[in-house]
């Protein structure tokens, strides 16, 4: 790929490479309201190394309870990578602002929830929205089919290894019967 990853113990990453970092190009938050619970998506995008740090706060602290992080994934271009997370609340905490904060080596940034200059989250063709035990996922479309053509190729190997087993029992079976 280009460069060279080195992991030590369970949160140090060490990534060499000839190409510059690259803060992240675009962020947005967007909310959407599912039965009593708001969930508000923070997406992170067009950033580089892959390494970066997602929280989500109230205007007091650090809030770790119903909060989902996403693995980061490619963008459209290989050197480029993006990152969702994801933060549910009760709706009576509507009017409470929430903040999605990160930290890459080239930029810090905090994002706040308003209602009146956030975005709901959209229900076009380039975007799909799954319901997860309440928790809202959100997929740019080629994230979803990169997965769905990687989850269909390791089911087609899983099968084909299957059949090339039976073959193998079923000669071994007449070779020694």
């Amino acid at each position: 790929i280009g460069y060279y990853n080195k992991l030590f113990g369970s949160g140090t990453k060490l990534v060499v490479s000839g190409k510059g970092s690259s803060p992240p190009a675009n962020s947005e938050i967007l909310q959407k309201k599912h039965e009593n619970q708001i969930t508000y998506v923070c997406l992170i995008e067009k950033f580089y190394p892959e390494v970066i740090r997602v929280s989500w706060a109230d205007e007091e602290k650090e809030i770790t309870d119903n909060v989902v992080k996403g693995d980061t994934w490619h963008s459209t271009k290989e050197d480029e990578y993006s990152i969702a997370s994801w933060l549910t609340v009760p709706a009576e905490n509507k009017d409470k602002k929430y903040y999605c904060k990160y930290e890459h080596e080239e930029k810090k940034d905090s994002l706040e929830t308003q209602v009146h200059s956030m975005k709901t989250a959209p229900q076009e063709e380039h975007c799909k929205l799954v319901f997860n035990r309440g928790n809202l996922i959100l997929f740019r479309l080629p994230f979803v089919t990169d997965q769905l053509t990687h989850r269909t190729a390791y089911l087609v190997y899983i099968i084909l290894l299957l059949k090339s087993s039976m073959y193998y029992l079923i000669i071994l079976f007449f070779i020694y019967r």
